[in-house]
């Protein structure tokens, strides 16, 4: 191979080398960029803030951490639909941009905190309530993006009288999510969390729900 030849082929390599590290970098600065604009929110209940069942680096709100550091909880355990409300009033509203994907868990507590079974018309009468705070939110963070986690049910047996229910309410969320002006993804954790290794105690999120809930949450934001 003449001197020409081989100094062409190491021109090639070392064009090759550079490319790839600028590519490289180029993709490492985007990311960063990206993340450093985008922020999530969690609102709700335990479902999104899940720390008194699980170890402390195990909470859906810890796996998000160690993926971003763009993340904010007001979640609080046993929020029901009100508390959602409270938890607006401390969100910021620099949060209003289409940077910002809420996260949003309730209903259930009030479903469960109720001293009856729900039928039909009850349940339509607590989703008014759940769609005014919806609307609440989207008064207040217009720009944000919604992204609303339905009901599940849990494994334990003694649940399973809340199935038609939690069916019931599922069913408006979909029903709902395409309404003018009240726009919302819905997360199906009726689907995402089936088995007893996503619950503890028979109904809150264990670890394994953690790591699920929070793939799932990163990915939609």
């Amino acid at each position: 191979m003449s001197k020409n030849c081989m100094l062409f082929c190491l021109l090639v390599i070392l064009f090759g080398l550079i490319s790839t590290y600028i590519i490289i970098q180029w993709f490492q600065s985007s990311r960063e960029g990206f993340e450093s604009k985008r922020n999530i929110v969690l609102m709700g209940d335990s479902v999104l803030n899940n720390s008194n069942y699980v170890p402390a680096d195990k909470s859906v709100f810890a796996i998000l951490k160690s993926k971003t550091n763009n993340v904010t909880n007001f979640a609080t355990d046993g929020a029901v639909i009100n508390t959602c409300l409270t938890q607006l009033e401390q969100i910021p509203t620099s949060f209003n941009n289409d940077s910002t994907y809420l996260f949003i868990s309730a209903g259930g507590n009030d479903i469960l905190n109720s001293p009856i079974q729900l039928d039909q018309a009850e349940i339509a009468k607590l989703f008014d309530k759940y769609i005014d705070c919806i609307k609440a939110i989207k008064h207040k963070l217009p720009s944000a993006n919604l992204n609303i986690l339905n009901l599940y049910l849990p494994a334990n047996p003694k649940y399973k009288s809340y199935k038609t229910v939690v069916d019931m309410w599922n069913q408006l969320i979909l029903s709902n999510a395409t309404t003018i002006g009240l726009s919302y993804n819905v997360i199906d954790t009726n689907k995402l969390l089936v088995g007893p290794k996503y619950f503890v105690y028979g109904i809150e999120p264990s670890a394994s729900a953690s790591k699920t809930l929070a793939e799932v949450i990163y990915n939609n934001s």
